[in-house]
């Protein structure tokens, strides 16, 4: 028997589709599934407390990446994550221990 395989007929598109909603297509070469995301526009103004958390995940994805990319806590990153069982990334573990580490 034929297997079938179906494919979107919109292989790389990305942006707005309408005016109420922003539907984006991602096209992934190194896997065969396609995401779609649809959201909806913004109404109401920004908070003054999610733009303090955007700051903080800011700096917290900033200070990941430099101790991942430090070859002192390599070491010790790689044996805290595999004895731990809440993590399934290393970047995740590591994320979570600079949000504590700076007091987020």
């Amino acid at each position: 028997m034929a297997q079938v395989v179906y494919e979107d007929p919109i292989h790389h598109l990305s942006g707005k589709i309408s005016k109420k909603y922003r539907t984006c297509y991602n096209y992934r070469k190194r896997s065969d599934r396609k995401y779609t995301s649809v959201h909806g526009d913004r109404t109401t103004p920004v908070s003054a407390t999610e733009l303090a958390w955007r700051q903080a995940f800011t700096q917290i994805c900033a200070a990941t990446l430099q101790r991942m990319m430090d070859p002192n806590f390599i070491p010790t990153d790689q044996v805290g994550f595999r004895n731990q069982t809440k993590y399934k990334t290393l970047y995740q573990y590591c994320w979570n221990l600079m949000r504590q580490q700076l007091g987020y």
